[in-house]
């Protein structure tokens, strides 16, 4: 029971950041393919780089099977790599300069029975001849990757659909025909090229096996889904290591807009890596197969590097006797994942379980230049290791739906970062703008910017007891004019070990709303260099500090208009409240139980 009957009631409802560098796939960079053998990450010649500034390797060379015979001498220096050859064979070599992020050189001896010594970029000088005796000299290739136009990496399976029969524009089942292809072919490593069109794509494609995968629009396709019952496009991999190695997907867009298509469009487990880039996806997913994903990207292998850059503008559907947690999800990674995937460039809306998910797993995720707009239960959910920069959150339907949402939600995270994070809330929802779990342990939440039209919790951090990690949260604009609604307060702190730095907090209720900032009721709680202002001056609280506050550091902060109250049943145990500078018409009120203030009344 409180103390004193008239404070402010809580439950009143008068107050209440590897880029394409990766798998660039303008030439594959990334991919390493030595001899006629199978395309691998670790066949390359990497930071050739000895301590002598050259490096001699006599006799033949094996790698990873495919052999470079007779490779006499390789040598590298700051500004230029060589090799040379006695000339016997048909060799193939890679320099990579990894610093750049890119091939010093690719080239291979233009055939076997074209032997002689090989220098580069001068032709082979071989054995054949003319009818009048005159040397026929070969040809060296440099080859700056692998390029679709004139791929010469003969490991590749390089696929124009429409030179096999199908064509855009046509009901031809462009899904029949990929997954009939690739069952029935003896290379592991196929690409599907797709020139510029509308394709049907009646079946769905599960491929469990597989060296490299990739479907690529030349240079956009559209394929579009007109049987309801297809679950999804791409089901890649069979969710256990050493199955698939790499998959590639480039300048599509999946059309589900057909009536009762709810098709999720790629769901790709790989080891090493994962490329999916240009995507877009039309169409409401407006049914519901269980746990779909519209995207649904998983690295298998810490090792294992992905990009993803999507857009998704028409989510799926609502249905207000489901859970929102019984909606399709925008992006999900969980469970397995492992490696580190980038999601960067992408705009996603409308679904109401989650925009971007990413929880549960052991890998790590990065969030960049990403929007997010009106999507349920968490728009941005970041778990353990997770990174999240420049992202911009948005609602403005979430009372035309009814759904609850965190804008950005951190969970389930031993460390998780977010930078330069934007926020637009123009409706309210029962939930918070931005949640801490009270399973994460640390993170660090820094240049944050929240403008919020309604009444909701700008921020709640959960918690118990005192051995909790640091969450840090420092250089927060917050511009509310809400009032008082469903949350009479703007945010609330329950979680001990909590640093709020640097914050300049501004609320302008309406004339006939009653709004307050921030609820304090956690110990260890340290709020330095902030800046508060109330609207209504003497009548409104700015800060506001529970019966939890013990161990308070609350200074050097400026509180221009509004008041500085505690409860009476707040003892503010071993608290420390001074530095603070109090404005004319700003006060403190309530009990002020071991306050130490300084005051100056005349102005800043």
């Amino acid at each position: 029971m409180k103390e004193n009957t008239d404070e402010p009631d809580d439950n009143d409802e008068t107050f209440d950041t590897t880029r394409r560098g990766l798998l660039a796939l303008a030439g594959l960079t990334g991919l390493s393919v030595v001899g006629n053998g199978r395309p691998s990450p670790n066949a390359s010649f990497r930071n050739l780089t000895p301590e002598n500034d050259a490096l001699s390797i006599d006799g033949n060379l094996n790698m990873e099977g495919n052999n470079i015979l007779n490779l006499n001498d390789i040598t590298t220096s700051d500004d230029f790599s060589s090799w040379s050859t006695s000339g016997s064979g048909n060799g193939t070599i890679q320099l990579r300069d990894s610093t750049a992020q890119t091939w010093s050189m690719r080239a291979y001896e233009g055939d076997g029975d074209a032997p002689g010594p090989v220098k580069f970029q001068s032709p082979i000088s071989g054995a054949d001849e003319d009818d009048a005796g005159a040397v026929n000299p070969g040809s060296l290739e440099i080859t700056k990757g692998a390029i679709l136009d004139s791929m010469s990496v003969e490991s590749w399976n390089v696929v124009d659909v429409t030179e096999r029969g199908i064509q855009p524009g046509t009901d031809d089942d462009l899904g029949k025909f990929i997954k009939d292809d690739f069952d029935g072919g003896v290379n592991s490593t196929t690409i599907y090229v797709l020139p510029e069109g509308e394709y049907t794509w009646n079946t769905a494609v599960t491929v469990e096996k597989f060296d490299a995968f990739g479907i690529i629009g030349k240079p956009q396709a559209r394929v579009k889904c007109r049987d309801p019952q297809m679950t999804h496009f791409l089901k890649l991999g069979s969710g256990a290591k050493d199955n698939a190695d790499m998959f590639l997907s480039e300048n599509i867009t999946f059309d589900i807009t057909m009536p009762q298509c709810a098709a999720s469009s790629i769901q790709a487990a790989v080891d090493e890596y994962l490329y999916i880039n240009n995507i877009k996806i039309i169409g409401e997913m407006d049914r519901d197969y269980g746990q779909v994903y519209s995207i649904h990207p998983t690295l298998l292998k810490n090792t294992g590097r992905g990009y993803v850059s999507v857009t998704m503008p028409d989510g799926g559907y609502y249905n207000p006797d489901q859970r929102e947690q019984e909606h399709p999800m925008g992006i999900s990674l969980e469970r397995d994942h492992l490696g580190h995937i980038v999601i960067e460039n992408s705009f996603i809306e409308g679904f109401i379980n989650n925009g971007i998910y990413s929880a549960g797993h052991n890998g790590q995720v990065s969030v960049r230049n990403t929007q997010i707009k009106n999507c349920g239960a968490g728009m941005l959910r970041l778990g353990d290791g997770d990174f999240a920069y420049k992202c911009h959150l948005i609602n403005d339907d979430a009372e035309d739906r009814d759904y609850s949402y965190a804008a950005l939600w951190v969970a389930k995270a031993r460390h998780a970062v977010a930078n330069s994070i934007y926020i637009d809330a123009v409706q309210g929802t029962p939930s918070e703008l931005i949640r801490v779990n009270e399973d994460t342990k640390h993170c660090q939440l820094t240049n944050i910017h929240v403008n919020s039209d309604d009444s909701q919790y700008i921020c709640e951090f959960r918690g118990s007891g005192d051995d909790e990690g640091m969450i840090v949260c420092s250089n927060w604009t917050i511009n509310d004019t809400g009032g008082s609604g469903t949350r009479a307060q703007l945010g609330r702190i329950s979680r001990a070990n909590v640093k709020i730095k640097d914050w300049e907090v501004r609320l302008n209720p309406p004339s006939d709303g009653k709004r307050h900032g921030l609820v304090i009721d956690a110990p260890w709680v340290d709020i330095s260099g902030c800046t508060f202002y109330h609207g209504k001056g003497d009548d409104g609280l700015s800060l506001l500090l529970d019966d939890g506050a013990d161990y308070i550091r609350l200074q050097n902060n400026d509180f221009k208009a509004g008041k500085l109250y505690q409860y009476s049943r707040a003892s503010l145990k071993n608290g420390i409240v001074t530095g603070n500078r109090f404005r004319s018409g700003t006060s403190m009120s309530g009990e002020r139980t071991g306050w130490t203030t300084s005051v100056n009344q005349g102005g800043l």
